[in-house]
């Protein structure tokens, strides 16, 4: 675990992109509409009209976009996010710099005070 953690720490750019990439597919995830039942198609119609690859396309569709949040994906992307904050967080305290998750504006002001600019 630790040649993993020093790695990510060393290629900075790959888990900023898994990051915001995570970040992004929480948003969609969440974002994702819960179908009503009485709006559900019939599967038994669709494959005596259309044949069972329509059925199946169709079922992957409803389930992947109309089917409301899957709270497993959400779990999974949160550890993800929540591990690519603590890498940043440990790449900030590696050069004697504070991270603070929630004041992004204060990460700023510290920068530029820590440099001797104010």
């Amino acid at each position: 675990m630790k040649f993993l953690k020093d790695w990510l720490l060393r290629k900075r750019w790959l888990y900023l992109i898994v990051g915001s990439g995570a970040f992004t597919f929480l948003l969609f995830e969440m974002s994702v509409p819960n179908i009503p039942l009485a709006a559900k198609p019939d599967y038994i119609k669709i494959e005596e009209s259309y044949g069972s690859i329509a059925k199946t396309i169709s079922g992957y569709i409803v389930d992947r976009f109309a089917s409301g949040t899957n709270y497993i994906n959400v779990g999974i992307v949160l550890l993800i996010i929540f591990y690519c904050l603590y890498l940043e967080k440990q790449r900030f305290e590696s050069k004697g710099k504070s991270f603070n998750y929630f004041g992004l504006f204060q990460n700023i002001n510290q920068t530029f005070n820590e440099n001797g600019k104010d």
